[in-house]
């Protein structure tokens, strides 16, 4: 019993994350700002999740600052921004990002074209198509299939179709 317990103790010290807020500012950015450009706020809150924070591996701001805008396709800078310190170690953002949602495109995908992805049943392998509906995030999008089903795919299981 004795061991269950000091290996439970052990476990949690060397699993316990420090997260400390270092600083907030009202804008950041790593790319130069185009003012006759009519930005829009794409996702609030992006890369302020517990999750989000205990994963950040970045070691600057600059890299923290990349991480969460290119998560979310069309981002440009974040606003409203919240700097941490993870474990004394590393650096993660949280804030809102801006960008033009109406150009976004990630991995060579935008919203409107037409993909297709491999689907297995019955033992067969068989292709489908739709429409790409939304860039979910940096790994997911929603397509709108031939039956009008909305799916989540991710981009390196879908190709474009002409």
């Amino acid at each position: 019993m004795k061991k269950i317990i000091y290996s439970t103790l052990i476990f949690l010290a060397f699993s316990c994350t420090s997260i400390k807020q270092i600083g907030q500012v009202n804008m950041i950015s790593n790319r130069n700002i185009d003012p006759k450009l009519n930005y829009e706020a794409i996702s609030r809150y992006s890369g302020g999740s517990k999750k989000e924070l205990k994963r950040s591996r970045a070691v600057s701001i600059q890299d923290a600052i990349d991480n969460t805008v290119r998560k979310i396709p069309g981002g440009e800078f974040l606003m409203n921004v919240k700097v941490y310190s993870i474990n004394n170690q590393y650096i993660a953002v949280e804030g809102d990002v801006w960008g033009q949602s109406n150009n976004a495109t990630f991995r060579g995908f935008k919203i409107g074209d037409k993909v297709t992805w491999k689907v297995f049943e019955n033992f067969k392998t068989t292709f489908k198509t739709g429409v790409i509906k939304s860039l979910k995030d940096d790994k997911t999008c929603l397509i709108e299939d031939e039956n009008g089903q909305v799916v989540e795919k991710k981009y390196d299981e879908i190709t474009k179709a002409k």
